[in-house]
């Protein structure tokens, strides 16, 4: 059954009172004016304060199955990619008689409509074992067929035939429909296979990016940043891939995006121009700048910045400019000894961002959020695969999300979001949540929907507004638990209320030494002890983090 016909992602410049495509130009809503009533979008929000409504974004968005319709760690093109990916949301039954496989789902799901149901994907690794106990040659050769069955899945005479409308849908909405466009770059049928058409390095710019005839990047994601800007969220990106090459082309798009320069993307041949994100008319700068590339090795224990010069260095290249790194002082032009000198000096003073998590995650956690995007608004990691793949792809050796979670939520002020289609059903999979102090990996159930989201592919392929709807969902589910460990923490506090009150007068009366060896240097004094033991690169953050985590070590009511 073919699905329902999506709404169109890109469309002919607007008319005279029409609604431009996209919601590229839709005027963004006035802020509320004092006295207003404020609507709440659920029963309570208005207890959160301004800083916890309008908290900072993370987004980490992963590259393949998520904004993009290739994988490049993976060898994987478009073409097969959509039929891999329609392979996990075909369900179906195996004949008892013939052993085949059975089509019975109508629609493309992430997850089964009935459990004696199974996907093609899982029928397919069932027939093709690939098992550590094989022989490596019979285990490649089975690894190989099954991603070949895979890829043709909606291939005439295959098993996913029936899919083939959906397989078409996804490959209509990432075509250029604009007319104006594609006769202005000349786009013909849309090229499914990344290899059948090379970048030309004598043609522009532009052209490159169009040369498939559709679009690399899902308009559903420059929609995301088109809105959060118009609504002056502040947020961040975070690009995840296990492909250095994938990231250089989102971060050439995402630059000319950002800069009104992308060519489906420019005003021109009746396209829309999105609001500036390049700090240019005091817009946050979007653009992703080579020092802000970092690398995980799991095995070392280290996230790797190897542009970017170590501690808070906030002044950056960007992108078009020169900037002396590392404080370097410019040479005298046409001086040679000068510049040599330089050079060597700069070379040398030069020490590259390192964050280290043997013994705990502190230092990654704070380094990403108070140095790395706080001097610039969107950075990339390129996560390490050997690791994941050496750990039979469990998520807990995938791609590290860190949050301040503490059985609650202990950050309320920022949001951490990673968004993947990779992720699968009741298991991350490839994303790797844990809680910044404990260590301790998070449970699916606690972060899917609140610190991360499963990537439709299909949905964000054919709906335009498929992650700003997810987001918001996302924070509404954060809102909503913010208020529920309240509930819970104000409970607990009645409990002491009179206690309290009771030991207060008493405090009143104590001098200032014997008030604090009394009631905070007990408190203080495993937090320090702690502190002694690991010396972490900050002790200060390590004892705050540390309070926050094991507040229930201590009565913070005065006993006689």
């Amino acid at each position: 059954m073919p699905p329902k016909a999506p709404q169109e992602v890109e469309m002919p410049g607007p008319q005279p009172h029409d609604v431009p495509a996209g919601g590229l130009d839709v005027p963004s809503l006035p802020p509320p004016k004092d006295g207003d009533e404020v609507q709440e979008a659920f029963p309570g929000e208005s207890r959160l304060s301004p800083e916890e409504r309008d908290r900072w974004l993370i987004l980490h968005f992963a590259l393949p199955r998520t904004i993009m319709t290739c994988d490049m760690a993976e060898g994987r093109s478009t073409e097969v990619e959509l039929n891999d990916v329609l392979s996990r949301m075909a369900w179906g039954s195996i004949d008892g008689r013939t052993s085949d496989w059975m089509l019975e789902s109508e629609s493309a799901t992430l997850d089964a409509p009935h459990s004696s149901l199974i996907s093609y994907f899982e029928y397919v690794e069932r027939m093709y074992p690939s098992d550590e106990s094989m022989e490596k040659e019979a285990r490649e050769e089975n690894i190989a067929m099954a991603a070949q069955k895979r890829g043709a899945f909606t291939n005439t005479g295959d098993a996913g035939a029936k899919f083939r409308p959906m397989f078409d849908q996804m490959v209509k909405n990432l075509q250029h429909s604009n007319k104006a466009l594609m006769k202005a770059y000349d786009l013909k049928k849309p090229i499914l296979s990344e290899q059948d058409a090379p970048e030309d390095p004598s043609r522009s710019e532009a052209q490159g990016i169009m040369r498939f005839g559709r679009h690399q990047i899902l308009p559903a994601f420059w929609q995301l940043l088109n809105q959060l800007t118009k609504k002056n969220r502040r947020f961040s990106l975070v690009l995840r891939s296990f492909s250095e090459e994938q990231v250089a082309i989102v971060q050439r798009e995402l630059q000319l995006f950002c800069q009104g320069q992308h060519p489906a993307y420019d005003g021109k041949n009746k396209t829309q121009k999105p609001p500036p994100m390049s700090g240019d008319k005091g817009s946050r700068d979007m653009r992703l700048i080579d020092a802000n590339l970092g690398r995980f090795d799991r095995s070392a224990c280290k996230l790797h910045f190897a542009s970017r010069p170590a501690g808070d260095a906030t002044k950056v290249a960007r992108p078009g400019e020169v900037a002396a790194l590392a404080g370097a002082a410019a040479p005298v032009a046409g001086d040679a000894s000068a510049e040599g000198a330089s050079a060597e000096e700069g070379a040398s003073a030069f020490t590259p961002t390192e964050y280290q998590f043997a013994s705990d995650y502190h230092e990654v956690y704070a380094g990403m959020q108070d140095q790395v995007l706080q001097g610039a608004n969107t950075a990339a990691i390129i996560d390490d695969m050997a690791y994941w793949k050496s750990k039979g792809q469990d998520s807990t050796a995938g791609k590290l999300l860190l949050v301040d979670h503490a059985g609650g939520l202990a950050e309320t002020k920022v949001q951490h979001v990673f968004f993947d289609g990779n992720m699968g059903s009741g298991s991350a999979q490839c994303v790797d949540v844990r809680d910044v102090v404990t260590g301790e990996p998070l449970a699916q159930s606690d972060a899917e929907g609140l610190f991360t989201h499963r990537v439709d592919l299909f949905q964000a392929t054919t709906d335009v507004d498929y992650f700003v709807q997810a987001l918001d969902a996302c924070e509404l589910k954060f809102s909503q638990k913010v208020l529920e460990s309240r509930q819970v923490a104000g409970a607990a506090g009645d409990d002491v209320a009179s206690g309290e009150a009771a030991a207060g007068s008493e405090a009143d009366r104590l001098p200032p030494k014997e008030y604090l060896y009394r009631n905070i240097i007990p408190a203080l004094l495993p937090a320090l002890e702690a502190c002694q033991r690991d010396r972490p690169a900050d002790p200060v953050e390590f004892i705050a983090f540390y309070m926050l985590r094991h507040s229930k070590q201590y009565s913070k009511t005065l006993k006689a």
